[in-house]
């Protein structure tokens, strides 16, 4: 049977956190909200291209921690493609790009049914690596 959790406990559950409800009828373990991006490892050479998936939540804001030599198709949705134009360092063997996406606005976690929350901020990473 499940139970409405108090409001503190609530707090934890939208923070990301497992979280186990103690009340008069005993203890259950609350569900742990949490995304992912899938890949989360690629490796790629200049002129290819890797589609990456986020899941978990509803909408995501996607971004690219350094866009020498690499560009993303979009900026929200559940998918983006990641563009390898070239690797900015020719004497490097390879580099590496971190492309990660935030959950953002109203939705539900993937494992919680009903229950919403807003403006999530949950994150996953994929590592995306350019190789000469």
């Amino acid at each position: 049977m499940k139970h409405i959790l108090p409001a503190f406990a609530a707090a934890a559950v939208l923070a990301g956190a497992a979280l186990t409800a103690c009340l008069s009828s005993g203890c259950e373990s609350a569900d742990s909200y949490s995304i992912s991006v899938s890949p989360n490892y690629a490796k790629i050479k200049p002129g290819q291209s890797v589609s990456l998936h986020a899941s978990g939540w509803s909408n995501y804001q996607w971004t690219l921690d350094n866009e020498n030599g690499a560009h993303l198709s979009a900026t929200t949705g559940k998918s983006v493609v990641f563009y390898a134009e070239s690797v900015s360092d020719t004497n490097a063997f390879s580099t590496v790009y971190n492309v990660t996406a935030v959950a953002v606005g109203s939705g539900s976690s993937s494992g919680s049914g009903t229950n919403s929350v807003s403006s999530a901020g949950y994150s996953a990473k994929a590592k995306i690596v350019i190789e000469q």
